[in-house]
């Protein structure tokens, strides 16, 4: 067995998707249409013939490759179709390692063999994720008392639950609310986003719920994407006057009652802020967790730069 590292114009593309489509533990950040449009550039580490796959997502500065973590992609790592053993999972890490000097990564929810590796330095970070089968024979009764007490006070609001498919406007609704706080997120980003929005929506897999008043004035919208097991909770945005009468429990009570019976794990993508954690706590949701993943071999001079 050999890990090989493969760069991008060699990934046989269909392997690859075909390898994600049938891991244990596939996600779509991991599908190639959706590497393409978010990262900056990506290669692949490729066991055999891809019964295992990593992107590997990277920059270059200072004419020095680097690992790096693109925008609305939570989490990579290794996916495999059979179990990994703890030698090949290492095997993994060093080919990264023999190929980037520096690297901060997110790894999967099913790379904990990380946790004992003697390669970098890791971070467990919490994914909050409800199996929405649980819910199918009663919507409330595993809710926080808090939060049932938000739904009883909202029914004398009046708020209307309705699908949309304007992105866009959820977009251009994300970027005014919220996106000068969000450094880190480039336009090209956006844009990348989109793309692969319009892809999903023409495949059926892309998801828009939103929240009006009374008046017919949006308070609350949510963008989920969709595969054959989960529905990713990426994009969340919520108004001023939203805010002030707690238009997102609506709306995601609203979520869960409509895909109770569906089968979809809801992955509500984090979070390890403590506001945005509280909040989705109030679903009694279950913890996945997945880890942050830190490499720094890098000379000596341009060391102190990156720690």
């Amino acid at each position: 067995m050999a890990v090989k590292y493969v760069r991008y114009k060699d990934i046989d593309k269909l392997k690859w998707d075909n390898c994600i489509d049938n891991a244990i533990n596939r996600l779509l950040y991991g599908k190639a249409f959706y590497l393409d449009n978010l990262a900056e550039n990506w290669d692949g580490l490729v066991l055999n013939d891809y019964e295992a796959v990593m992107p590997l997502t990277w920059k270059k500065k200072w004419n020095i490759k680097y690992l790096y973590q693109p925008s609305f992609i939570q989490q990579t790592g290794i996916f495999f179709t059979q179990k990994l053993s703890r030698p090949i999972f290492n095997e993994f890490i060093s080919r990264l390692a023999e190929n980037f000097k520096f690297a901060e990564i997110d790894l999967n929810y099913d790379n904990r063999f990380v946790l004992s590796s003697s390669a970098g330095q890791v971070k467990e970070r919490t994914n909050y994720i409800i199996p929405l089968k649980k819910y199918k024979n009663g919507m409330t009764e595993f809710y926080h008392p808090n939060f049932i007490k938000s739904l009883r006070r909202l029914k004398k609001q009046n708020l209307n639950y309705q699908s949309g498919v304007d992105y866009n406007k959820v977009m251009l609704l994300y970027q005014q609310l919220y996106l000068s706080k969000i450094a880190s997120v480039s336009k090209k980003e956006i844009a990348g986003f989109k793309k692969i929005c319009k892809h999903l929506m023409l495949n059926n897999s892309l998801l828009i719920r939103q929240a009006y008043n009374a008046e017919g004035v949006l308070l609350a919208a949510v963008l989920l994407l969709k595969d054959a097991n989960r529905l990713y909770n990426i994009i969340s945005c919520i108004t001023p006057d939203g805010k002030k009468v707690e238009a997102n429990y609506f709306l995601y009570d609203c979520v869960i009652n409509e895909f109770a019976d569906k089968g979809y794990l809801l992955d509500l993508e984090g979070s390890d802020k403590k506001g945005i954690a509280a909040f989705y706590k109030k679903f009694n949701p279950d913890t996945e967790n997945y880890f942050h993943f830190k490499l720094n071999n890098l000379p000596a001079m341009i060391k102190i730069f990156k720690r």
